[in-house]
C-alpha cells in the first residue's frame, strides 16, 4: 500500500498498539510528568514501506517489504525488507542494508538497528564512506603524501560494523581496510570518532602510500585529522623510508 493509505494505516496501527498496551498505563504515575512534547519528537522513528503488516498482539511485529526507510534523527537506514519489533526497538534486515547521514554512507549485506541504543550494525562486504565537510574538501591539499589529504572522501571496508549515529562512533573489525587516494592502511580492528576526528587502529596494523613507503607494528596506531593538530603515533613501529640520492656527476 502506497501514499496517504500507508500513512493512514502506519497511524492506525500505532493507536491501536498504543491501546492493546497495558505496560503503558502501568508505567505512568502522577508524580512523574509525562514527556515533553519536544522530547517525544525527538525520539521519533519514521518507517515507510510499500508494503506493511502488522501484528497486532503481544508479539508487536511489523514486516515491512519494498523500499523500506528509516529515519531516525538525522541518519536514513534504508533496505528491501525489515522487520520490526516494537518491543525491543530493533529493525533487522536480512538482506542488504544502507546507512546515510551528513557524515558518512554505510553499506552492508545484512543489519539491524537499535533504535533505544541509536546504534546500526552492518555485516558482510562492509563499505563505509566518510564524507569530508564541504569546507574542508575544498581546501584539502592535493599533495596525496600529505595529512591533510586525509580530508578527502576516505573509505573503510571491514566484515562487520557498529555505528553508533548519535556519537558519530564507527567501530570495524575483521580485514579492516582503510583506504585514502593511493594511502593504504590494513588492521584488525579500527575506531573512528567524527567528532573528535580521531582514527584508532589496532591488530597487526600496516600500510603503503603512494610512493611505495611501508610501517607495520603490532601496537595501537591513531591518527588525528583535525584541521590544524594533524599527527600520527605508532608506539614500537618499523618503517622503510625511500630517500632520492644525487648521482656523482663526472668531470
Amino acid at each position: 500500500m502506497r501514499g496517504k493509505g500507508l500513512v493512514i494505516i502506519a497511524v492506525v496501527l500505532g493507536l491501536a498498539a498504543v491501546a492493546l498496551s497495558p505496560s503503558i498505563f502501568a508505567q505512568q504515575t502522577p508524580d512523574k510528568p509525562a514527556a515533553t512534547d519536544a522530547a517525544k519528537k525527538k525520539s521519533e522513528v519514521e518507517i515507510k514501506a510499500n508494503y506493511m503488516k502488522s501484528d497486532l498482539g503481544d508479539k508487536h511485529t511489523t514486516l515491512l517489504k519494498g523500499n523500506v526507510r528509516c529515519t531516525h534523527d538525522d541518519t536514513l537506514i534504508t533496505s528491501e525488507q525489515v522487520d520490526y519489533d516494537d518491543n525491543t526497538k530493533i529493525a533487522t534486515s536480512p538482506g542488504a542494508i544502507k546507512i546515510t547521514n551528513p557524515e558518512c554512507d554505510i553499506n552492508g549485506d545484512k543489519g539491524m538497528a537499535n533504535f533505544k541504543k541509536k546504534v546500526g550494525v552492518t555485516e558482510g562486504n562492509v563499505l563505509m564512506q566518510l564524507k569530508p565537510k564541504a569546507s574542508e574538501a575544498n581546501t584539502a591539499s592535493s599533495d596525496p603524501n600529505s595529512i591533510a589529504s586525509f580530508k578527502l572522501p576516505t573509505t573503510i571496508t571491514c566484515n562487520r560494523m557498529e555505528y553508533f549515529y548519535a556519537k558519530k562512533i564507527a567501530s570495524a573489525e575483521g580485514g579492516v581496510v582503510f583506504k585514502q587516494t593511493k594511502r593504504t592502511v590494513y588492521a584488525d580492528k579500527a575506531v573512528y570518532d567524527q567528532n573528535k576526528e580521531i582514527l584508532s587502529l589496532t591488530g597487526n596494523v600496516h600500510g603503503v602510500d603512494v610512493d611505495g613507503q611501508t610501517f607495520k607494528t603490532q601496537d595501537k596506531v591513531t591518527i588525528s585529522l583535525k584541521k590544524g593538530d594533524e599527527w600520527i603515533e605508532a608506539p614500537n613501529a618499523s618503517a622503510s623510508f625511500k630517500v632520492d640520492l644525487d648521482e656523482e656527476t663526472k668531470p
